[in-house]
């Protein structure tokens, strides 16, 4: 019996995904437990598994097509076992029903879609939202995808030959059409008089003027988690100019001491550090919130572990993968979990568990080519704080009644005011300074 491959839901935030790459083609041979395609999730790409043994007889969505969890993308059977129109990739999963014909009152409310009476095959939403859009009579057409979906480029053909600019016999590949389809680039003219691949489509891309570039998975989920954040949560930030002589001092000192283990203790292990201890002592502002569907809040969560995350810059976004209960772990072990992470998230690594459960998360550009003296980080959802270090640089200073210059870096505490008062945020981030510049304050 056909086993059903569906998108599979890898954290807690996550609600639809898309394949990356596919690892097996239609007709191969596949083993349970074996990869068989990578998911793009939220800002991770990750590994998942041939849930059944048998022949890959389907593929029903195409690669970087983003699905709600649960809807179906493929379908492992028997060899020569024959696949119907399959489970339907829907938003709202209805049993039984192909996701061509998800909602007859809502198709035939919607004239965008010609219909003529006729019976639609199975297609692609992609597909669907094009011939809808275009007024093309998706019963008309003969589908080239897998199992004889109908996808993007099937539509695509259809419009390029019935277009006011001639422009029929154009072929392309399913990925080019997606891409042409989305930038709104005519593919003849990505590769007149030829078949349009990927690489036509970008190279036209790079040639418009006031070009458009289609947002990838990570730009658009962290598109969303901002734009929620600055729309949800009344944050307020908080500025302190930190000496940071003693800590560096610390730092020099402890890794002097740590050579023959081979673990380099930074800035950012010391600062998560000094963070858990304080975060434990104020509860509040290790939390997070809880609303009803109105947004109005019902409760405040506080967590017992405190989960500390650090951005990590990548090519074209970045993510921010956490270390968890750094409040009862060794400097030494923060350092190592530290750095597997940040290894893990430059070569693409990542678990859905690293990236999951932060409570709290650091933001250092201070490395950042240039320097960024100070910068007010937006609060990652749904932590109800996050602390930006800027660069430290030799700052004119005065102690004591001289001047003298010392090693300075702003610190900026955002905190979410729902759940932290300004007094509260003040104080934590008064005693933060405090811990830098006075280190041994730690063991007290």
């Amino acid at each position: 019996m056909a086993t059903t491959i569906t998108m599979p839901k890898l954290g807690l935030t996550m609600n639809s995904g898309s394949v990356q790459q596919w690892k097996k083609k239609v007709g191969d041979p596949v083993k349970k437990g074996e990869v068989l395609y990578v998911v793009a999730t939220d800002k991770l790409a990750v590994d998942v598994e041939s849930p059944a043994d048998g022949v890959l007889l389907a593929i029903t969505i195409q690669e970087g097509e983003e699905v709600p969890v649960g809807a179906s993308i493929g379908v492992i059977g028997a060899p020569g076992e024959q696949v119907g129109t399959g489970a339907p990739v829907k938003k709202t999963p209805e049993p039984g029903l192909p996701y061509c014909q998800e909602d007859r009152r809502e198709d035939r409310k919607d004239e965008g879609v010609k219909r003529r009476g006729a019976e639609v095959p199975p297609c692609s939403p992609k597909a669907k939202k094009l011939a809808r859009e275009n007024g093309v009579d998706l019963s008309t057409l003969r589908g080239t995808g897998p199992g004889g979906w109908i996808v993007a480029s099937d539509v695509l053909l259809i419009l390029n030959r019935e277009g006011e600019t001639p422009r029929a016999g154009v072929r392309m590949s399913p990925v080019a059409g997606k891409m042409a389809a989305e930038a709104g680039i005519d593919p003849q003219a990505a590769a007149p008089g030829q078949r349009v691949m990927k690489a036509d489509v970008s190279a036209a891309l790079l040639r418009a003027a006031g070009r458009r570039v289609p947002v990838t998975q990570m730009r658009r989920v962290i598109g969303e988690r901002m734009l929620l954040s600055v729309s949800t949560i009344p944050a307020v930030s908080y500025f302190a100019d930190a000496d940071m002589g003693a800590l560096n001092d610390l730092r020099a000192a402890l890794n002097a001491r740590s050579e023959k283990t081979n673990v380099k203790i930074s800035v950012n292990d010391i600062l998560m550090k000094f963070c858990a201890k304080l975060l434990s002592e104020n509860p509040m502002a290790n939390a997070s919130v809880e609303t009803d569907a109105t947004g109005r809040t019902t409760a405040f969560v506080l967590h017992d572990s405190v989960n500390v995350g650090i951005a990590v810059a990548l090519e074209g976004g970045l993510v921010v993968p956490n270390v968890k209960d750094v409040q009862i772990k060794s400097l030494t072990r923060i350092a190592k979990e530290r750095g597997a992470l940040v290894d893990r998230a430059r070569n693409g690594g990542l678990t859905p568990d690293d990236t999951t459960g932060g409570t709290f998360t650091i933001s250092n550009l201070g490395s950042v080519a240039g320097g960024i003296d100070s910068f007010t980080p937006i609060i990652n959802p749904p932590e109800a704080a996050i602390l930006g270090v800027g660069t430290t640089r030799d700052r004119a200073v005065v102690r004591d009644g001289v001047v003298t210059v010392r090693p300075v870096s702003t610190l900026c505490l955002v905190a979410d005011h729902r759940l932290v008062d300004g007094a509260d945020a003040a104080a934590l981030l008064a005693k933060l300074k405090e811990l830098i510049e006075n280190p041994d304050l730690f063991l007290l």
